[in-house]
């Protein structure tokens, strides 16, 4: 055999096998190992959720959303109707999680339901997360981050003399560059501490996690206090909406955004084989963690609309740093302004830290699934020294950068709302597939006979059983609400307003579709990866073992 396919033969060797999970190869629930790990309860499930969930969200977008649709009311009803979306989706993953009883969340699921065309829908999500959908999330995070500490530092935000008809690239190097700047900084300092040790990155984003809550549970005390204490002011919010007209197009940016804030209420599916007892446990830790934010997330908009006047908002494209406003229309003293301005930053941080800790663990997995082709043995080897993930953290550090950078760069939309809605609208269509998996998973299973001498033997699709069906089984108008939503969320988002200063009707609606164009442009590479990989890689694989074949039998035959 030659050199060269002697090459040939290690490329293949480092492509992604189809019979293998492509994130993450879960362990048997029967192994010892595993079932000395099952320690987690409920309490550190609700603890978990809560934790993934509260983040940037919460604290920048109430100020683009009430900007938009004007009404107090309306405001408080979408964040409710986004807390009823997340329980409903929270539902149905029990359900899912009580089916596999193993790690893996939609990757795993998406496999069951949809085999074919060679697990094809697994692996663009698989593609999708971990290039395109856990690099926007810490991307808007450490966006929010580094616009409150502009705000902690200066005292002011850092867009108010920006040009919002121009892209980054046709701006001067002004507080627009500076942000992105502070973005990568934070985002080193985090993947510097992460590379040093497991142990005091554990301990740092504990204590972040900490101030994190304590935070959200001052704002949304502090306000609702304001509320009752200095109604003669506060209920003038309340009493009328913010002046100008909101029409549908107002919507379809909020509803992403607000989905952004929910996001993490499926946490725990990634991480079922820590659990005891999955079926009994996942479904009280999901339920009542999103039960707890959603009322946080009540109590911190009431507290917002009961303190920032009316003005602040209006007078403004979008206040992105509502939270800095809130604390200095609280306080006289700007030196406790300040302070507090600090300890959102430091939640942000947290919730940027968490990301990138399990983001780095999601590289890793997939190169154990020889993923990257090539670089898989790199990126899911651990420094002997550090015992930390260095490689796949530099990684992560180097694309999110990118992102930051050059897709932040490049539109006019500001560039928390581009990569939260980005970023939710590539997570919301798996969302929506792995809802409409739910369905297929449940009607494959209704239709074969449940007696075990009657299901093929090659057919290995988990089912739920009886004694699982009567522990849990999400309701049908759960599933239906999940699955409805993401419909909704994925068709309603094309529904934009034309109207932007300095740009005409056209080049506004593209810049406001941007997030979407993004999207699907990762999906299109995510497609072409799939088929290269899957499909001629196969198919040039299974022609080259033919032709050896062959020549082997040519070689006999001579002989």
């Amino acid at each position: 055999m030659s050199v060269d396919s002697d090459k040939d033969d290690t490329v293949m060797s480092n492509m992604p096998q189809i019979d293998e999970e492509i994130i993450l190869q879960s362990q048997s629930s029967d192994s010892p190992e595993l079932e000395r790990n099952k320690i987690l309860g409920v309490f550190y499930g609700i603890g978990v959720n809560i934790n993934n969930v509260l983040g940037s969200g919460i604290v920048t977008s109430p100020g683009i959303i009430w900007k938009a649709v004007k009404s107090p009311g309306i405001v408080l009803l979408l964040w409710l109707i986004g807390g009823i979306i997340s329980m409903a989706g929270s539902l149905s993953y029990v359900e899912l999680g009580v089916i596999h009883k193993i790690s893996g969340g939609e990757t795993k699921y998406l496999q069951t339901a949809f085999p074919n065309p060679k697990l094809m829908i697994s692996y663009l999500f698989s593609f999708m997360y971990i290039f395109a959908i856990r690099p926007g999330i810490l991307s808007a995070v450490l966006q929010s981050a580094a616009q409150y500490f502009w705000y902690t530092v200066y005292g002011y935000r850092y867009d108010i003399k920006l040009e919002l008809d121009k892209d980054g690239w046709h701006l001067p190097f002004s507080p627009f560059w500076y942000i992105k700047l502070l973005a990568v900084i934070i985002l080193l300092i985090i993947t510097i501490y992460h590379m040093l040790s497991n142990r005091w990155a554990n301990y740092i984003n504990q204590t972040l996690a900490a101030i994190k809550l304590a935070t959200n549970i001052i704002i949304a005390l502090a306000g609702v206090i304001k509320l009752f204490t200095n109604w003669s002011t506060s209920r003038i919010n309340w009493q009328q909406p913010i002046n100008g007209n909101a029409d549908v197009t107002s919507y379809s940016t909020s509803i992403l955004l607000i989905m952004f804030s929910y996001d993490g209420w499926n946490s725990l599916n990634y991480s079922l084989d820590e659990f005891r007892k999955v079926e009994k446990k996942l479904i009280y830790s999901n339920s009542i963690s999103v039960g707890i934010v959603t009322i946080v997330y009540l109590l911190v908009n009431v507290a917002f609309i009961s303190v920032v006047p009316q003005d602040s908002i209006n007078t403004t494209d979008s206040d992105e740093t509502i939270a800095a406003t809130f604390f200095r229309e609280l306080f006289e003293s700007e030196v406790i302004v300040r302070i507090f301005t600090a300890l959102v930053v430091l939640s942000v941080i947290g919730t940027a830290a968490s990301t990138v800790w399990s983001g780095s663990r999601v590289v890793v997995a997939a190169a154990g699934s020889n993923f990257f082709p090539v670089y898989s043995y790199e990126l899911r080897t651990w420094n002997k020294h550090f015992d930390t993930p260095i490689n796949a953290l530099f990684a992560q550090f180097i694309w999110c950068s990118l992102i930051i950078f050059f897709v932040g760069g490049s539109f006019t939309v500001t560039s928390f709302t581009l990569f939260s809605a980005f970023s939710m609208y590539c997570y919301w269509i798996f969302y929506f597939a792995t809802g409409v998996g739910l369905l297929v998973i449940r009607f494959r299973n209704k239709s074969k006979e449940r007696d075990e001498t009657e299901i093929e033997k090659n057919d290995d699709t988990p089912i739920l059983s009886r004694a699982d069906e009567k522990i849990f089984r999400a309701p049908i108008l759960a599933v239906g609400i999940f699955i409805l939503a993401g419909l909704f969320i994925l068709t309603f988002s094309f529904v934009v307003n034309g109207d932007c200063p300095g740009l005409d009707s056209t080049s506004c609606r593209l810049q406001q579709l941007s997030p979407l164009l993004i999207s699907y442009g990762f999906l299109i590479i995510a497609v072409i990866f799939w088929y290269v990989l899957y499909c001629w890689w196969e198919t040039k694989k299974s022609k080259r073992i033919i032709r050896i074949a062959a020549e082997n039998d040519n070689d006999k035959i001579e002989n």
